[in-house]
């Protein structure tokens, strides 16, 4: 009698396949970490997803999920990369390899696709997560599953040193003007910062990862209707003279009262110093701004008549700009929303006529016109569910009406009369000021609400969803007043429940939004 042959069972299988997706995935990771780039062939994936996926999908996983939309599309795709070579195992080697490869073929693609990635560094990027796949078929489970462990720390291991070694590279910046005292702010908990914290600044970005850009080889470009082309270093720009503004910054998706917004001080040299130093052509009324991973916005020159004035940024609340943030050089324009000219990792300026240039946005479905930042106004004290007792309470938030500044700030209890606000500290017309206001809270459920007045009228009432400019209303508040309580920041239950309501009412409104926008 023969002996049979013994077969590997389901889950062995399963482990095969886990371990050699595993090991392709990780092998991935730890090629990039050693060429210093964060684009690895996953998170390639990851950018060509973002670029395909229609834009109404895109703005409701920013709606419901927010900042955690890419650690969601993060989470997906390595599932996706593990879950599917697993199950194809299910059919034998021969199927777990074709897995492999077509997975691996996606990923230099993908690779490919990315401009800020040389093709002789995206391809042997490529190959080898692919033949590290392909050698974890043949090493078995507890092999392949041991090399990816290593290889995944040893990635994490070497972007920590990476890191640790950018941080110590400091840039000479332009001397700076002393930022105000901690004084000038009230001291209200709860309440917003004068400036935003760079680590607590908001990040939104179409970038997956950011790119990471080395200072010493970056140049900036300025081409196209200008006499004079121009091809700067970092520390050319740098020797340039320098402005400081205080501005906020919004990002298009931001919902009324929400995180997508923040103040800083920003450090770097105007936009118009650079085109009279080029030359700009007379027939010349658009610039486009061309970013390091492709990503391109743009500018009208109507714009600087109306108020408003580009920095080219390099610093941040006294420092140099983090990868995050657009190193090592970002534009900024007070006034106009991310999306629209706020573009990161600047690479090149091109001088242009406005009915030539179609942008990332323009092609995603967005208005080509400027998106213009409305005034605006957010409670942050009290929090929607707080639980306060009765008597005197205050009030506070921050308001924002770039280019022209604030006028005024107005609050308003259970739909009452307006009553003005104290505008505690202002830094300019660019910036958030800080407000706050007393009220006499009686027992009951309250809803506060508060509006912002600019140069050019008072924030709009009616309710918009942020396609195609900006979501519009009156940020509202919730409280509870209890006579005999412990005062609470908020009811967890409600406050859930409340911001759960207020995710799926933006995300279907702009659904709503975006089918009137195709229709009309």
């Amino acid at each position: 009698m023969h002996k049979q042959e013994m077969l590997p069972s389901w889950s062995d299988a399963l482990l095969l396949g886990m371990g050699a997706a595993f090991v392709q995935l990780a092998a991935g990771e730890f090629a990039a970490a050693v060429h210093g780039t964060h684009t690895s062939p996953l998170r390639a994936v990851g950018k060509w997803l973002i670029d395909a996926l229609p834009t109404p999908l895109i703005d409701v996983g920013i709606a419901l999920l927010r900042r955690g939309d890419k650690p969601a599309i993060s989470a997906t795709l390595v599932l996706l990369g593990i879950g599917l070579p697993a199950l194809a195992s299910l059919a034998g080697t021969t199927a777990l390899v074709a897995a492999i490869l077509a997975q691996g073929s996606i990923g230099l693609y993908a690779l490919w696709r990315r401009v800020e990635l040389p093709r002789t560094i995206a391809f042997p990027l490529g190959s080898l997560a692919m033949g590290a796949g392909l050698l974890g078929v043949w090493l078995g489970v507890v092999a392949s599953l041991t090399l990816g462990l290593v290889l995944s720390v040893l990635a994490l291991a070497i972007r920590r040193l990476r890191r640790r070694h950018r941080s110590k590279e400091h840039a000479t910046l332009p001397v700076a003007v002393p930022p105000p005292p901690p004084s000038a702010a009230p001291q209200i908990p709860g309440l917003s910062e004068l400036f935003t914290p760079v680590d607590r600044f908001f990040v939104t970005d179409v970038t997956f990862p950011a790119p990471t850009v080395d200072t010493q080889r970056w140049q900036l470009t300025v081409r196209g209707l200008v006499e004079q082309p121009l091809s700067l270093t970092f520390a050319e720009l740098l020797a340039m003279p320098s402005v400081e503004v205080d501005s906020v910054l919004m990002c298009v998706h931001n919902p009324v009262g929400g995180p997508f917004v923040g103040n800083a001080r920003w450090q770097g040299v105007r936009l118009t110093d650079l085109l009279d130093r080029a030359g700009a052509s007379r027939r010349a009324d658009h610039v486009r701004l061309h970013a390091v991973d492709g990503f391109s916005a743009g500018v009208n020159l109507s714009l600087l008549e109306q108020g408003f004035a580009p920095l080219l940024v390099y610093a941040m609340n006294g420092a140099p700009l983090t990868r995050e943030h657009g190193a090592p050089v970002r534009m900024l324009v007070p006034g106009i929303h991310g999306y629209d000219a706020n573009i990161k990792w600047l690479a090149s300026i091109e001088v242009t006529r406005f009915s030539e240039a179609i942008d990332y946005a323009e092609r995603k479905g967005w208005p080509r016109v400027p998106s213009r930042m409305a005034p605006n106004a957010r409670i942050d004290v009290p929090c929607v569910s707080a639980l306060l007792v009765p008597g005197g309470q205050i009030v506070a938030g921050v308001a924002w009406s770039p280019p022209h500044g604030v006028v005024k700030v107005e609050l308003r209890v259970d739909g009452g009369d307006w009553q003005a606000c104290s505008l505690v500290t202002a830094l300019g017309p660019n910036a958030w000021v800080l407000w706050e206001a007393q009220w006499e809270a009686t027992p009951g459920r309250h809803t506060l609400e508060v509006r912002t007045w600019g140069r050019d009228g008072a924030q709009s009432e009616a309710p918009a969803a942020p396609y195609p400019d900006g979501a519009r209303g009156y940020h509202c508040v919730a409280v509870d007043v209890r006579s005999g309580c412990t005062p609470r920041p908020r009811q967890l239950g409600w406050w859930l429940l409340a911001q759960g309501r207020a995710r799926w009412l933006l995300a279907w409104s702009g659904v709503i939004a975006w089918r009137q926008g195709r229709r009309q």
